[in-house]
């Protein structure tokens, strides 16, 4: 489970956040203004990321853009991420785990970020000007949620539950038996 902190000494933005997690042994994020601990992915997590990474890299090839898996970062407004995936195109600086300009953002939800900080991380995806998708993607169902931007500061939402997922600026599809691959999951919880 991600946790945060203690409220006393913690940076207050990017910059403080940046030199504070330097010093630190574990792997933080900057959610929102707050330090947030990453917690360790389940195994089903695990797959969803590594499915996803697979045929994005695949159908990627040749196009000049390219998927990065786990250790990207991506900086915004009080925001200091590690996206599950990240999408770039063209030339990116690698010197840096910084991507500049993510034209994709994919995370897939664990009970601890879907509770305590997804509204957080969308708030800031969505004011990067070359975000054109944010794909998050539930490891407990078959429940995708695409975002995709329809102006400078608008975004629609399309809910997937079974089909093809379509990532119009990347010219590509995803199908959720591809994203899904592998995953079994719980039986239903009966009623009463």
């Amino acid at each position: 489970m991600a946790k945060r902190k203690p409220e006393s000494d913690l940076p207050r933005t990017v910059a403080a956040f940046d030199a504070w997690h330097a010093r630190q042994p574990e792997r933080w994020e900057f959610i929102a203004g707050h330090p947030v601990l990453m917690a360790p992915a389940s195994l089903p997590h695990t797959m969803i990321k590594t499915n996803l990474g697979r045929h994005l890299g695949n159908k990627l090839v040749g196009s000049g853009c390219r998927a990065y898996v786990d250790g990207a970062v991506v900086k915004g407004h009080r925001l200091s991420a590690i996206p599950d995936i990240v999408v770039a195109c063209g030339a990116v600086d690698q010197s840096s785990p910084e991507i500049a300009e993510p034209v994709l953002i994919v995370e897939v939800l664990s009970p601890s970020t879907e509770r305590d900080d997804t509204l957080r991380r969308w708030q800031s995806y969505c004011l990067l000007q070359s975000l054109r998708h944010c794909l998050v993607v539930a490891q407990d169902s078959r429940f995708v949620t695409l975002h995709t931007r329809t102006g400078p500061a608008s975004f629609a939402e399309t809910v997937y539950q079974d089909g093809v997922v379509e990532l119009s600026a990347l010219a590509i599809a995803l199908s959720l038996d591809e994203i899904y691959e592998d995953v079994t999951f719980p039986p239903p919880a009966a009623d009463g």
